[in-house]
This record gives structure tokens, C-alpha cells and sequence, in this order.
């Protein structure tokens, strides 16, 4: 994959950064690599300082203020991520489509790289979208967001599929400092928060039968939290590490605040994952780790299809048939 912006030499990067979810930063990490060292580049995050400590690259806070002043000292403006129109998500973010097209008009040439384009998306973001494949200026994250477009556009998909993982002593390393016996084969459970209850409590089930099932057969059992935060506006009590907990099995948990290469490399290790983080399932599928999910959600939904992961029906046979392939 490369990304052509038309030879612009400081480009200001936007997304969901600096919010405390790995697989966000798992896509400027990637994104970042295919830019190349002679491009300059400052992104507009929600904590710079975090962004610069995790990615070596200038940031600039998500404000309407230091977006305005980035517009002027770039190029070119290169749109990251996934599906980033919903809720949840700052005004500025979920306006993007808008302010930019305009920056477009104003001399700024603006790209979109591996965006996910579900339904439901705003009809006016959807106009813009389409403007903007129009130029060659868009890709998307699978065939899912193309067709819902519904205009020719290249499908890239996930960036983190290809982001390099960091060495295996690191993963080891920090699967040690969280206490997991990693000599046994190990199944990663990977929750995230829905407004949906029943979702929720389906969710917890199978995770608690999958767990009883792995430890039964002699497995090893560990929760990966990618967020600080829970998804959808909800409270803290619904982030990934108090959803863990909340299965009541003591698990040990790696994460969050994982760098990205880090993360990838953890699930490397594992035998099996098992989760609602859609970048628990890439991870696992880019290290050819076995994993299912649920498809609740149309961006798991589409990358399951692609992928080959398993829907999650049966935890106890998806268990069984994992640990086979494990041992």
C-alpha cells in the first residue's frame, strides 16, 4: 500500500488519536510508516502528548482553533480510521466531512485512507465521501463500506493487518508483568461496551463459558483491554479492563495503553481470541492467531466475513476446536 497525496510535503494528519484506544492508534501507526520520512507531519489528536510519546510525530490538540492553524501550515489533510462519523466522537471528528471538503475548495487537497463507510451513515457525509472517491482522493476498510458508497473505490483493508509487531521477548515480557503463564495456551478475551443489554449479557455469557472451558481443557485465561474508555458515550464502568473484572473469574488483564505494535505482538502469543474489539480480531488475524467475534457491529461483521473468523454461536465447540489446533 502507498499513499499518493499528490507530492505534499507537510500534511496534517486527523482521526480519533490520543483517546486511549489501540486500535485507533494502530492505523496512524500504520498510516504513518506508508507516509515516508521526507513528509512532515503534525496530527490533530485528543492528547498530543500522547501522541508524540507513542508515534515520534508532531500533534496538535483537537480544538476548532488548532485546527484552523494546522489547515494553514499543511498541504494536504489525510483523514485515518474506521468508522468515525457516530456518536461519541467530538463535534470536530464527526463534522470532518464538511469542514474539510471546504478546506478541499480552499486550496487543501484532502484524502481519505481506509475509512469505514456503514449504513447509517449521515447522507451529507456520504455526499462528500462519494465527492471525494470521485478524485481518487478515498479508499475504504472492506467491501462493506464500498458497496454502501456505491461508486468504484479501492478497498485497502484494515492498516493494522500489516503494522509490524514489536519482538516476541517484548510480548512475553509484558504478558509476565501481568501474571500470565504464557507456557500454556492462552486465550485472549477481548470485551467493549454496547447500549445494548442484551448484547451485553450475551456477550459476558459466552465469555464466562468459553473461559470455564479453556481453564477446564488447560488453558491459560487473560482479558485484553485496547480502551481506557467505553465506546458510546458510556461511563467508566463500562471500560474494557471493568468489563474483565466484572466477569468475576480474576483474570489477569494486559492493557490498555498498549502501544500498537505492542498489542499486536501480545496477541501473537496467544492461542485463541475471543471479543468485541474489532482490533483484537484484526490483531489476531494478522498474526494467524484463531479468533471469533460477534457481529453485531457492521464493521466486525464485514471484517469477520473477509477474514474468515468464526461467528460466535457455540463457545464450548469454538473452545474445542481451538485448543486442538493450540496443542
Amino acid at each position: 500500500m502507498t499513499i499518493d497525496l499528490g507530492g505534499a510535503r507537510k500534511v496534517l494528519v486527523v482521526g480519533n488519536f490520543g483517546n486511549g484506544n489501540t486500535g485507533d492508534e494502530a492505523l496512524l501507526a500504520r498510516a504513518l510508516t506508508e507516509l515516508g520520512a521526507e513528509t512532515e507531519v503534525s496530527v490533530l489528536s485528543r492528547n498530543p502528548r500522547l501522541v508524540e510519546w507513542t508515534h515520534g510525530v508532531a500533534a496538535r490538540p483537537m480544538t476548532a482553533v488548532s485546527f484552523a492553524a494546522g489547515l494553514r501550515w499543511c498541504d494536504a489533510v489525510l483523514v485515518v480510521g474506521g468508522g468515525m462519523f457516530g456518536s461519541g466522537l467530538p463535534p470536530l471528528v464527526r463534522l470532518l466531512p464538511t469542514v474539510v471538503e471546504a478546506t478541499h475548495r480552499a486550496g487543501r487537497a484532502t484524502f481519505y485512507l481506509a475509512v469505514g463507510v456503514y449504513p447509517g451513515t449521515p447522507k451529507p457525509v456520504l455526499r462528500r465521501l462519494r465527492s471525494a472517491a470521485m478524485f481518487g482522493r478515498l479508499t475504504v476498510r472492506d467491501e462493506l463500506s464500498a458497496r454502501t458508497l456505491g461508486v468504484p473505490v479501492p478497498v485497502v483493508g484494515d492498516l493494522a493487518l500489516d503494522l509490524p509487531p514489536a519482538p516476541r521477548e517484548t510480548a512475553e515480557l509484558a504478558l509476565a508483568g501481568a501474571g500470565v503463564d504464557a507456557t500454556s495456551p492462552l486465550l485472549l478475551l477481548s470485551l467493549k461496551a454496547l447500549p445494548d443489554a442484551n448484547h451485553m449479557a450475551a456477550l459476558r455469557d459466552t465469555c464466562l463459558e468459553a473461559a470455564h472451558r479453556w481453564r477446564h481443557l488447560g488453558g491459560e485465561v487473560a482479558g485484553l483491554a485496547l480502551s481506557t474508555h467505553a465506546d458510546y458515550g458510556l461511563g467508566l464502568g463500562h471500560r474494557d479492563a471493568a468489563l474483565i473484572a466484572d466477569l468475576g473469574l480474576g483474570l489477569p488483564v494486559i492493557g490498555p495503553q498498549l502501544p500498537p505494535a505492542l498489542a499486536k505482538a501480545v496477541v501473537g502469543r496467544a492461542s485463541g481470541v475471543l471479543g468485541l474489539r474489532l482490533h483484537a480480531l484484526v490483531f489476531a488475524a494478522g498474526m494467524g492467531v484463531p479468533f471469533a467475534g460477534f457481529d453485531w457491529e457492521e464493521k466486525s461483521k464485514a471484517f469477520l466475513t473477509e477474514h474468515g473468523g468464526t461467528v460466535l454461536g457455540s463457545a464450548a465447540d469454538w473452545v474445542d476446536s481451538t485448543v486442538v489446533v493450540a496443542r
